[in-house]
This record gives C-alpha cells, structure tokens and sequence, in this order.
C-alpha cells in the first residue's frame, strides 16, 4: 500500500534559524505566522494540510516540534495503529542531552513510559483527520493546547492508543515559548520547585 505522505513546517515568528534549516528540504511546506501561541500554530498547520488535501477526512495528523527527533518508524507507528482502528496516537518523549545527571533522574523517576502512560505531548501526538475535525481542532491556547484536544477527542469516544513504541526525542533547553511546557517543566526541576509527585501535567511532562 502506498500511503502518501506531506511535511509542514509551521514557522511562528522564528527568530532563529529555522527557516534557513527547513529551506534546505524542498519538499518540506512551510507556514509562516505571528501568532506567538502554540495552539494557533498547531491549528493553522493542520487547517493548511487539511485544504490541500482531495478527501481530508481520510488523513492522519502526525504533530511533532521543531526542537524534537522522531524515531525513523514514527510514522509507520502511527499509520498502523490508525490501521488497527485507533483515532489518537499519544507517544513518549524523552530529553535530549544536557539535562544535569541528578534532574534527568529526577525526570526518568516521574514519568511513566510505558504502554498506558498518562502523559500526553504535542511532539508525539497523533490523530485522525474526522476525529479532529469532530472534537473541534487545536485550540489557540499558549499552553497546553495538547492536553486540550486529547480530552476532548475522549469526550467523543475516540480511540486512544497510549503507546511507548514510538519516543521522542525532545530538546532539554529551558527557554521554550511556552508557559508550563516542557522547557518550563525541566526549569522548575533544575529550580527545585516542582511539588513531589508532580509531573509536568499533561502537556508538559
């Protein structure tokens, strides 16, 4: 089966590098805004592939972040599991490397990265086009807008694959955009005022 495959790159007032790295690729599409919102990014992505595609209900939305590395079967993992009937992908991520010794075990002994885990990543988030369609899209949310379309996709009965399988590999720089997010996440490690037990939350475990 040949599955057909688009790469958009959603550039959201860059101020770094990133368009001179993505211009490098030119079968990647790129995207350009101001919104300076992670959600309205996400949403604006995806509201582009949805419009150039012929029957954009039968689509799978695999969603990553530009400061990430998916594994090479990231989106064999997705497309299999959309072929085994599930509607949202929800994978791992793992820091990258950097991090200090003592947080990245902190990090490791907060997280559960097995099958099942309750975390949900907009860098390793997948869905079905008629399900994100039906559970109302990326919301313009500066933070997360990840746990935000995952709640409601299980508000409509979508069904979740919470897997392991795929991990990705995200950055472990503190000075992320958003509020709460990963970034900020590690900082409130490295600043010891994340609560014993705490894990981030949903979107920034």
């Amino acid at each position: 089966q040949t599955i057909q495959t688009q790469i958009i790159a959603v550039l959201d007032a860059c101020t770094d590098a990133t368009a001179a790295v993505v211009s490098r690729y030119p079968t990647v599409v790129t995207v350009a805004t101001d919104a300076r919102n992670v959600g309205a990014a996400r949403r604006r992505g995806t509201e582009f592939a949805l419009q150039a595609m012929r029957c954009p209900t039968d689509a799978w939305l695999a969603n990553t972040d530009a400061d990430s590395v998916v594994p090479e079967d990231w989106l064999v993992g997705m497309v299999n599991a959309a072929s085994n009937g599930f509607d949202v992908v929800l994978g791992t991520v793992r820091p990258g490397r950097g991090l200090p010794l003592t947080i990245e075990q902190t990090w490791y002994e907060r997280h559960q990265l097995a099958d099942g885990h309750s975390h949900v990543h907009g860098a390793n988030f997948g869905i079905r086009a008629s399900a994100y369609l039906d559970a109302g899209g990326w919301q313009t949310y500066r933070t997360s807008e990840d746990a935000d379309l995952a709640q409601r996709a299980k508000r409509i009965r979508a069904c979740i694959q919470k897997t392991s399988a795929i991990p990705v590999i995200t950055s472990s720089r503190m000075d992320g955009r958003a509020p709460y997010g990963f970034s900020s996440y590690l900082r409130q490690l490295t600043d010891r005022t994340v609560p014993a037990g705490a894990t981030g939350g949903y979107g920034g475990g």
